[in-house]
């Protein structure tokens, strides 16, 4: 370990202060830009960590038991698609629940999620950036070896060690060999799509002409449509911890078209059989939407007449009856309810897709692809109508997770761990973040990183800037007026120095190497000769 990380712990310790939890978060491997700031405001974190312990220990006397965690995540949602962010009705999908979610609990202004939807889903259940753990692609339609590794620890395997019943239900989307499904991963009981569930639409019984949404995938696509593929894209499979899983059933384009509604009921069920247990639960709700394809036949009337509206209203719906549910229960203020985005809108096939008044979009480190809606809701204890400011990672939700439930000591120290303990802002509100930096990752490559108001992008799209391509966030959200001489100049030397810290720090703890390849196809990638077209009318001259 580099001295400077030691030096910023001793220096804390020295001063009579033991950070994060009073010691609890000692052990975890933090980024040296954390290290740095511990050093600066640990004295007031530790405060702050007295009272966030003195809330839970009498929620804890109250429920006689640690509070329950719901994770509901949304796929492809840019940072402008609520009506609580400025979409909602505007975007023809009113979104009444997450909007009221919105209210009376905590929407965060600047919460970042990694660039694509499997390498969120590894960073939120890791705490760790793709690039650490591994899953810094989206895996694809015959991909093997390119899942969660099993040497990865999970926050679900944290809390179920400690008690949790835990339970996923939704797209899984981190690996289907063996090791990767999520009962091997810390859950106790699932019900998963194998892959991505718009790969539905490549299955092997697909057809151009099938319903996706009111549409056909002739019509929504302009192309034949993607039939025949050439293996078996899997299904929805079922188990609990330490069983085989099985098929529930195999893709189909009507399943698909319902399935985030049968994985809300499936949540609910789950919410409804543990309520009374004396076991908290972490439960994950996982849903489709909104993917461009496919849409609930009861939600199609919106206004936008596009797959994702239907998805957003749909979405909408199902959020508003798992909260109805544990307000019916009664669990609900011993329940921390977050929902967020996986990452920013895909634009290819628009309208049929997210939308964010951020430059960029899914894939991008731009803002638009990674600075996505989140909300945290927990009656009693996150005081509504919140809107902070503070900057939160989705890796923060690990760690958050960790130190909510009364487990932080047990975060791995023999790793960096990418998130930070965030319940102070969660408890006790704006101010209190702490973070006000994040690097952004594009699979392998860093092309940016913010610094409170103030980003650098790395790749930038002018290449005859002479020093640095900065954006004050704060005046320019929308990264279109790049200042090299008012931000760069003052801020590129304290960034690069970040930056090299960072890069230093992966020499002592190296990132994971995957080996990924495809599986032999069943038949040929596209079997059937190429067709010959003859006009009805033609001219004889």
């Amino acid at each position: 370990m580099r001295t400077g990380f030691r030096r910023g712990l001793a220096g804390l310790v020295a001063f009579g202060v033991m950070p994060m939890g009073a010691g609890a978060e000692t052990q975890i491997i933090h980024d040296p830009e954390f290290t740095r700031m511990e050093q600066e405001f640990g004295v007031s974190w530790a405060a702050d960590d007295t009272q966030v312990r003195e809330k839970l220990a009498a929620l804890e006397a109250r429920f006689g038991k640690r509070p329950n965690i719901v994770y509901i995540m949304a796929d492809d949602v840019g940072y402008t698609e609520l009506g609580s962010y400025g979409g909602g009705k505007i975007r023809g999908a009113p979104t009444a629940s997450l909007d009221r979610m919105a209210a009376e609990g905590m929407r965060f202004l600047s919460f970042y999620s990694e660039v694509e939807c499997s390498p969120s889903r590894g960073a939120v259940l890791t705490g760790r950036h793709p690039i650490r753990n591994g899953v810094y692609n989206i895996t694809l339609p015959g991909e093997t070896g390119s899942g969660l590794h099993g040497d990865e620890v999970t926050i679900a395997e944290l809390l179920s060690d400690a008690g949790y019943y835990t339970g996923f239900f939704g797209k899984w989307h981190l690996g289907d060999d063996e090791g990767n499904h999520p009962t091997e991963q810390g859950f106790d009981e699932a019900e998963w799509s194998e892959g991505n569930p718009p790969w539905w639409v490549n299955n092997k019984n697909a057809s151009k002409d099938d319903d996706i949404g009111g549409f056909t995938q002739r019509t929504l696509m302009h192309s034949p449509g993607p039939e025949g593929f050439p293996y078996d894209t899997g299904g929805v499979m079922r188990a609990k911890k330490g069983e085989e899983p099985q098929l529930v059933y195999e893709y189909s384009m009507e399943k698909y078209n319902t399935y985030d509604t049968e994985v809300a009921d499936n949540v609910i069920a789950f919410i409804t059989r543990r309520a009374d247990s004396d076991q908290p639960f972490f439960v994950n709700f996982w849903g489709k939407g909104n993917h461009f394809w496919g849409a609930h036949p009861d939600f199609r009337d919106t206004p936008a007449e596009t797959n994702t509206a239907a998805q957003m209203v749909e979405h909408d719906y199902n959020v508003g009856r798992v909260l109805k549910t544990l307000t019916d229960l009664g669990i609900a203020e011993n329940t921390l309810v977050v929902w967020s985005s996986d990452n920013g809108p895909m634009y290819t096939v628009h309208p049929h897709g997210g939308y964010s008044l951020l430059q960029g979009g899914k894939g991008e480190t731009r803002e638009g692809g990674i600075r996505v809606p989140a909300l945290a809701w927990w009656p009693g204890m996150i005081d509504p109508g919140q809107d902070p400011l503070d900057i939160i990672q989705i890796t923060d939700f690990f760690t958050t997770w960790a130190s909510v439930a009364g487990v932080l000591s047990e975060v791995p120290g023999d790793r960096v761990i990418d998130g930070v303990d965030q319940s102070g802002l969660f408890l006790l509100g704006e101010g209190r973040g702490r973070r006000d930096y994040v690097f952004h990752y594009n699979r392998t490559k860093l092309e940016a990183v913010r610094k409170d108001q103030v980003k650098l992008n790395l790749k930038p799209r002018n290449p005859d800037f002479h020093f640095y391509e900065v954006f004050n966030i704060y005046h320019d959200p929308a990264e279109r007026f790049p200042n090299e001489a008012h931000n760069g100049i003052w801020a590129g030397p304290g960034m690069t120095k970040m930056i090299q810290e960072h890069l230093l720090q992966i020499e002592d703890y190296p990132h994971r190497k995957v080996q990924s390849y495809y599986k032999d196809f069943d038949t040929s990638f596209d079997p059937q000769a190429s067709p010959v077209y003859v006009p009805q009318k033609t001219v004889d001259w």
